[in-house]
């Protein structure tokens, strides 16, 4: 055993027999191979725009090859049962979770148990931070029901990262009309950081949508105390020590 996969041969401990104590992130060799460690309780996942966030596409639109997350999960995670923590929009970036434990994913889900989830959305237009965050408080209508929001901070922002529109997009999130902000737009655009505790469809979208500020580009940086951080699009990190020890305090 060593404590890292690419560990040389000389700094390799050999277990001596089933009586020896084993830390549990030591890296198991046999043979000189790696052997697969245990299933995680949790991955954290940097998800790309344009991503199906289940891990198989309805037959259906399988022609369509559209991205998905199960096209991305280790076949061996897959088979031990690990599965995303909710959804993300398919055009919403950012940061989603995988367990391995259904009652964990019940509990980060559930809006009785308050578990925040911070996102950055880009809209269209200046923002009034204080007219915003009232209405925020005090809760805004959308055809989903009264939805609310804490709103952090207010920034000046460049714009959407890119401008490209997948084909597939009208056909998955079927957009109403009072969404579609599909018509050329120059003016200024600001970054709206806030936080909910529920996470019904498209429901950030709308409520900033019906404030009269139109999102044009979602990203998702928190669930409950896991960060996305620095973790780059399309990568998974395994969840820290104090991420895990929050997990198993919802148990």
């Amino acid at each position: 055993m060593a404590d890292r996969p690419d560990a040389p041969h000389e700094e390799r401990t050999r277990i001596r027999g089933p009586s020896e104590k084993v830390p549990s992130d030591a890296v198991l060799f046999l043979d000189g191979r790696v052997l697969p460690g245990p299933t995680p309780l949790l991955l954290v996942y940097h998800k790309p725009k344009y991503m199906l966030s289940v891990m198989e596409d309805d037959k259906k639109f399988q022609d369509q090859q559209r991205r998905h997350l199960g096209q991305v999960l280790e076949p061996r995670y897959v088979r031990s049962g690990m599965h995303p923590v909710g959804r993300l929009d398919y055009d919403t970036t950012g940061l989603i979770l995988f367990s391995a434990d259904g009652k964990l994913t019940q509990r980060l889900l559930h809006p009785r148990r308050g578990v925040e989830k911070e996102y950055v959305a880009t809209v269209k237009g200046q923002v009034n931070e204080d007219d915003l965050r009232a209405k925020l408080e005090e809760g805004v209508e959308t055809t989903e029901g009264i939805h609310r929001a804490t709103l952090v901070e207010v920034m000046s922002s460049k714009g959407p990262s890119e401008k490209r529109e997948d084909p597939h997009l009208t056909s998955i999130e079927n957009q109403e009309d009072e969404m579609d902000d599909s018509e050329d737009y120059d003016g200024p655009y600001s970054d709206v950081r806030l936080i909910v505790s529920e996470g019904k469809y498209r429901m950030v979208r709308r409520m900033l949508h019906n404030c009269g500020h139109s999102v044009v580009e979602l990203r998702r940086e928190r669930h409950g105390v896991v960060r996305l951080d620095d973790l780059k699009e399309g990568e998974f990190r395994k969840a820290t020590d104090e991420e895990l020890e929050w997990a198993r305090s919802l148990l």
